[in-house]
């Protein structure tokens, strides 16, 4: 099943954003989703020149919390690192950004020994703002237990 799309439609506070997907679309209570932005310059393979898409610059992770028909609720995750055993611990958004932009995530203390005439940049992120793009991630598809 393809991942469900949308877009994040109001921010109520530094914990929770809601957006605009719900039942009717098949998210569930739990799912996760991936905040980003796209970048405008095409990435293009060396080889062969073909387009290959356009860098996505992760904002934060939300879980849906409470599921309406057209609509989610959505709380910030943070992934654990290690342990391997998907839990995950509430972060304020503000602090996912930081830790983002400070490189704090996985391997984030290693740098790799790149060409420094070759680096593009990134995608610039910036604060998650009404209109960002959301992406299921993880398990899609699955619908609520809650079918009243």
């Amino acid at each position: 099943m393809p991942p469900i799309e949308g877009k994040i439609a109001r921010i109520l506070d530094e914990y929770n954003v809601v957006i605009n997907v719900g039942r009717s679309q098949g998210v569930g209570e739990g799912m996760p989703f991936v905040i980003f932005t796209a970048g405008e310059d095409e990435v293009r393979d060396p080889d062969t020149g073909a387009g290959l898409g356009k860098l996505e610059r992760v904002k934060g992770y939300v879980s849906a919390s409470h599921v309406q028909d057209r609509l989610s609720i959505c709380t910030v995750q943070h992934l654990a690192k290690g342990g391997g055993e998907g839990r995950a611990e509430v972060q304020t958004l503000s602090g996912a950004m930081m830790a983002e932009c400070l490189g704090y995530r996985s391997g984030g203390e290693n740098r790799l020994n790149v060409n420094p005439s070759q680096i593009s940049g990134s995608v610039q992120g910036g604060p998650i703002s009404i209109g960002d793009r959301v992406r299921s991630i993880g398990e899609v598809g699955r619908p609520s237990q809650d079918r009243r």
